[in-house]
């Protein structure tokens, strides 16, 4: 049924993915510029590295036989990346300098990427909220000017948090894939790999499922929220992390098969599209969970079966 209420919601906001998906086009476009600036001088420096140019040509010549139909030669193409890529880390080891300061540029604009998303998703969540509400359509940019000093909190914990996730994440499915899985056949591997991610994902949205929506909806501080969330009070936890882990499979099919089928054109609907299917989930499993009223559409409002009153004090603070 939550389900069913997340789509019906989406649709009703399906006009919040433009808003979007212009403040998304202007972040990944600030982050491409700072990512090439950094990422083009070191590539420029692997250009003499045998190494480099057998996991560039083995990718190259796979991709030419993929596009020609040709399927029949995948595992040695397969096996010819792992190679390159090992002899690649090798050489990275006996010279870390440059990959070290190239990581290290990274992860501060992937930080001040994931500062601005956040800041965007809030907005987006408040927008969801109004309309789920009040059936108000508040403008993107005035919501996110007002809610900027909580948002801009709520970002910043977010970002180190899911930096902190995200690295502990990395380091386990490097070792999976290097170390546990080594050995097993190359597609077995990817899919395993691609499992575990999957499922690292899915704990990490579960966890952070109802910290937006207890913000916003909920009327908490923003260290009040991330307790609830994290505490998983709302209960639910292996519903929603079922939500989430098979949202990301779906995600992730969406937007491979969107690229591919337009040339990379569906994305700019997708992307947007994707995040604000998970907002809209969140605050739809937040009222269900807390037994909020809202509405789905204009003409449809979904009610708790046990209704909370609301008094005249809570009425007139808009709670």
């Amino acid at each position: 049924m939550r389900f069913k209420h997340t789509v019906h919601v989406l649709i009703d906001n399906f006009r919040v993915t433009y808003k979007l998906l212009v403040y998304v086009l202007i972040v990944a476009a600030i982050t491409f510029g700072l990512s090439a600036a950094i990422i083009v001088p070191f590539v420029g420096s692997l250009s003499d590295v045998s190494a480099f140019e057998e996991l560039t040509g083995a990718f190259n010549a796979m991709l030419t036989d993929i596009l020609k139909g040709n399927l029949a030669d995948l595992s040695l193409y397969f096996s010819d990346i792992k190679e390159g890529f090992e002899g690649l880390m090798t050489y990275l080891g006996e010279h870390p300098g440059e990959l070290v300061m190239t990581i290290a540029g990274m992860g501060v604009v992937s930080l001040i990427s994931g500062f601005f998303i956040g800041l965007g998703n809030y907005a987006a969540g408040s927008l969801i909220n109004d309309k789920m509400a009040m059936q108000a359509n508040a403008p993107f940019v005035a919501t996110l000017i007002k809610n900027l000093g909580k948002a801009a909190l709520y970002s910043v914990i977010y970002v180190a948090v899911s930096f902190v996730y995200t690295v502990v994440s990395v380091a386990l499915l490097f070792v999976l894939l290097f170390i546990a899985f080594d050995g097993l056949f190359l597609l077995i591997q990817l899919c395993l790999f691609t499992l575990c991610m999957v499922l690292l994902i899915g704990l990490k949205m579960m966890l952070i499922s109802d910290w937006l929506p207890a913000i916003i909806c909920g009327k908490q501080s923003v260290v009040q929220a991330f307790r609830y969330s994290f505490s998983r009070r709302s209960g639910n936890s292996f519903a929603v992390f079922s939500f989430f882990a098979s949202s990301c499979v779906l995600i992730l099919a969406v937007n491979v098969l969107g690229a591919l089928g337009s040339f990379g054109a569906a994305l700019i609907i997708t992307v947007p599209l994707s995040y604000l299917y998970l907002l809209c989930y969140q605050f739809v499993n937040y009222c269900d969970s807390n037994e909020i009223k809202y509405f789905t559409d204009k003409r449809t409002i979904v009610k708790p079966e046990h209704e909370k009153q609301t008094s005249r004090e809570e009425f007139l603070r808009g709670e």
